[in-house]
C-alpha cells in the first residue's frame, strides 16, 4: 500500500506537468514507470523534424517591440528544448584533459549570444555594436544584462522627457488662455472705439457720440 501511494503521487506529478494531449495518451498506464518509459520512447530520442522546427522558430524569433526580458525568456525556452533533443557531445576519454567539452560549451554559449543580439530591435543598435566590439567577447549573461540596463536607462529618459513635456504643456495652456482673453479685450475695445467713431450727433454736428450723450 505504501508503494501504491508513492506511485500514485508520482503519476500525479507527471500528468500535472504534461500538456492535455500528451496526458490523455498515458492516463491508462498502470504505474509511473510505464508513463516514464513511454515518454522516453516518444520524446527522449533525437528527432530531425523537431530539431528543424525548433531551429526554424529560433531563426524567426525577434523582439518586435516586446521587453528584453520577454524576448530573452522566449529564446531561452527554445534553446533549452533544442538542448534536450540535440545535446552537446561530451568527450568520452577517461580522465579527459583535452578540454573538448568545455570548448564546445563555450562555443555554444557564444552562438546563443549572437542569436540574442541578432533579434534585438533597431533601437539597441548602439549597445549591440559596443558588445560586439568588446574584447574578449562577453558571455550571454553579460550581454543580456548590458542590454537590459540600456533598456532601463532608455525608459527612465523617456519618462523624464514625458514629464517635462507635460509640465510645459500645462504652463502653455494658461498663457494661451490669457493671450486669448487679452485679444478678446482688445477686440472689444477696438469695436467700441469703432462704434463711437461711427456715431454722429445731430445736435452739435460732431462725430463720436450721439444726441443723448451730447454735453451741449
Amino acid at each position: 500500500m505504501a508503494w501504491m501511494r508513492c506511485d500514485a503521487m508520482i503519476k500525479g506529478w507527471l500528468t500535472t506537468a504534461m500538456e492535455k494531449e500528451i496526458c490523455g495518451s498515458v492516463k491508462y498506464a498502470n504505474s509511473a514507470t510505464e508513463i516514464w518509459d513511454d515518454l522516453k520512447e516518444r520524446f527522449g530520442k533525437e528527432s530531425a523534424p523537431r530539431v528543424y522546427e525548433l531551429k526554424q522558430a529560433l531563426m524567426g524569433t525577434r523582439q518586435d517591440g516586446t521587453s528584453v526580458s520577454a524576448y530573452y525568456t522566449k529564446l531561452r525556452g527554445l534553446w533549452d528544448e533544442i538542448q534536450s533533443v540535440l545535446p552537446i557531445p561530451h568527450c568520452m576519454c577517461e580522465g579527459c584533459k583535452c578540454g573538448l567539452g568545455r570548448k564546445l560549451v563555450e562555443l555554444k554559449e557564444k552562438e546563443r549570444m549572437y542569436e540574442f543580439l541578432m533579434g534585438l530591435d533597431s533601437e539597441f543598435s548602439v549597445i549591440r555594436t559596443q558588445i560586439l566590439a568588446t574584447k574578449p567577447t562577453p558571455s550571454l549573461g553579460t550581454a543580456y544584462h548590458l542590454v537590459a540596463e540600456d533598456e532601463q536607462q532608455r525608459a527612465a529618459s523617456f519618462n523624464k522627457k514625458t514629464t517635462q513635456e507635460a509640465a510645459a504643456f500645462q504652463a502653455f495652456i494658461p498663457a494661451k488662455r490669457e493671450g486669448q482673453q487679452q485679444k478678446k479685450g482688445a477686440q472689444r475695445t477696438n469695436k467700441g472705439a469703432l462704434d463711437n467713431k461711427t456715431e454722429h450727433c445731430n445736435f452739435c454736428g460732431r462725430d463720436g457720440h450721439n444726441q443723448e450723450g451730447c454735453f451741449k
